[in-house]
Order: C-alpha cells, then sequence, then structure tokens
C-alpha cells in the first residue's frame, strides 16, 4: 500500500505524492492516461540505488490537488515541479516525466534550469519540434478529441473503452499482468468526475504553438527517451540539442508511447547509469 504525503505551496497548489528513500532527490512525474503507480518498479530501484524519490499526482489527477478555475496552460504546468521543490523545502532535483510530464520536464528545463540537475524527458519530444505532418497529425488526434465538449462522456462509456484503445493504440506491443495493473490505476483515478475533468484539463489549454519561452537553450543536462512509434527519432535528437552539453538520446526498437514500461529492466539500468554519471 503505498504511502501518500501531502503539502502544499505559497499559492494555494496542493501536492499529493509518494515520498522514498534518502539521498538526492528524483523527481518521478506521470503523464495521459497514468498515474504515480506506474512509477513503483523504477521508484524501487532507485530507492535501493541511494536515491531519494518523489512521485507526485499531477495537478487535477487526485481530488486533493484539484482547485476550480485553476489554469493547466503549458507554461503553468511546467512550473509545478519547482513549486513542489517550494512545497517539500528542496532547492534541486533531477525530474524524470512521461507525456503531460515530459512536457513539463523541458518546461521547467527552459524556465527554472538553476532548480534542476537534470531532466528525464519520456514519449514526447520538445513542444518545439513536435511535427505537424499528416501522419503525425493523425497519431495524435486524441489531441482534438480530448478538447471536444464531450470528451468526458467518451471517456467513460463502456468502461473507458476509449482509454483501452489509446493503450492499445499508442503500445501495442506491451502485455501482461503491469500493463493490466497500470490501465486499472488508470480507471480508477479517472472514475472520480473531478479527475476527469482535470485531466482533460490540460487539453483543453493546450495551444498548438509552443510558448516562447520554451525557445530558449536550457543548460540542464538530459536523457531523452524516444517514442518512435508515432514520432520520428530525429525529432528526440533535436529535442536533446534544447538541453545542456553531453544531452542523450535513448531509443528502445519497437516501444511505443510507454518505452520506460515496455522495456522497463533495461530503461532503469541506463536511468541510473545517467544519474551515476552526474554525479
Amino acid at each position: 500500500m503505498t504511502a501518500w504525503s501531502r503539502a502544499t505551496a505559497e499559492d494555494g497548489q496542493t501536492f499529493v505524492f509518494a515520498d522514498e528513500g534518502a539521498g538526492p532527490l528524483v523527481v518521478l512525474i506521470h503523464g495521459f492516461p497514468d498515474t504515480p503507480h506506474g512509477w513503483g518498479p523504477t521508484a524501487g530501484a532507485l530507492v535501493d540505488a541511494g536515491y531519494r524519490v518523489v512521485r507526485p499526482w499531477l495537478r487535477g489527477y487526485h481530488p486533493d490537488t484539484v482547485v476550480e478555475g485553476r489554469p493547466y496552460d503549458v507554461l503553468t504546468i511546467s512550473s509545478d515541479p519547482v513549486r513542489l521543490l517550494d512545497a517539500i523545502g528542496e532547492r534541486q532535483a533531477i525530474l524524470v516525466g512521461h507525456d503531460w510530464g515530459s512536457i513539463m520536464v523541458f518546461g521547467a528545463a527552459a524556465l527554472h534550469p538553476d532548480r534542476l540537475r537534470a531532466v528525464v524527458p519520456i514519449a514526447l519530444p520538445h513542444l518545439s519540434f513536435l511535427p505537424r505532418d499528416p501522419r503525425t497529425t493523425w497519431a495524435a488526434r486524441h489531441f482534438f478529441v480530448l478538447k471536444l465538449p464531450w470528451a468526458a462522456w467518451l471517456m467513460r462509456r463502456s468502461d473507458f473503452a476509449y482509454l483501452e484503445r489509446l493503450y492499445r493504440r499508442w503500445a501495442p506491443g506491451w502485455r501482461g499482468a503491469a500493463r493490466d495493473r497500470t490501465v486499472g490505476a488508470a480507471k480508477a483515478a479517472l472514475a472520480d468526475e473531478r479527475v476527469l475533468r482535470g485531466s482533460l484539463a490540460y487539453y483543453r489549454a493546450l495551444s498548438p504553438k509552443a510558448p516562447p519561452e520554451f525557445g530558449a537553450r536550457s543548460p540542464v543536462p538530459g536523457l531523452v527517451v524516444a517514442d518512435t512509434t508515432d514520432v520520428a527519432l530525429d525529432c528526440f535528437e533535436e529535442s536533446a540539442g534544447m538541453l545542456g552539453d553531453g544531452s542523450q538520446v535513448l531509443e528502445f526498437e519497437g516501444a511505443g508511447h510507454w518505452p520506460h514500461r515496455e522495456h522497463e529492466p533495461e530503461f532503469i539500468r541506463r536511468l541510473l547509469d545517467f544519474l551515476q554519471a552526474l554525479d
């Protein structure tokens, strides 16, 4: 059973998170449609290797994080990792983020480089290099579908059948009990109407253009983990160029949108190698 802690930032945003281990701080940020539970094996390996690991729920993904009227635009959410650090009294951290977490990690590296030791964005490239070609637009059609007025109804219909389709489409090779538990945890979270609205708010607030603030190269080093099922590898290579010297791209052949779960043992090994090289 995961023990959840709570901390509130100065602006009133409450964070709910798991906090384990001792040592350099690593924050693991989930995406859509997912929860912090999916980071369990990675968190355990990091704790065993001598790191403190914090796994927060994204704002809107836990009822205690929902504040009516709070924005979900990319500039706001990209500062949430720093709000979390302030709330728990930490100066710096390493950020690892998947999907929306990847967008937040790139944004935090651009906006708050002094607060980060390193970043590991997973499965989505830097917004500046997200392709606009027909193939990618079709692959990312959920960005448009989830903006629709009836998106909440679509998500809930037939026991979240749409969510199941997204997992199958985005990671067709991912099978097994771990995948099923991840889907189940996402369904359980989104069954709360407040959480479902919060998860959709990210898409409704997303602009087609990256904010100008995202355009600056960050000095923060990164390990960029690619999903090349839907996005060309060169988009991730260009994204690594937006980060500090020595930044790398990690690709797993045949991996889909959850490369860190589909190839979990190898991802953990490569993540630990990257983190230990920082020291």
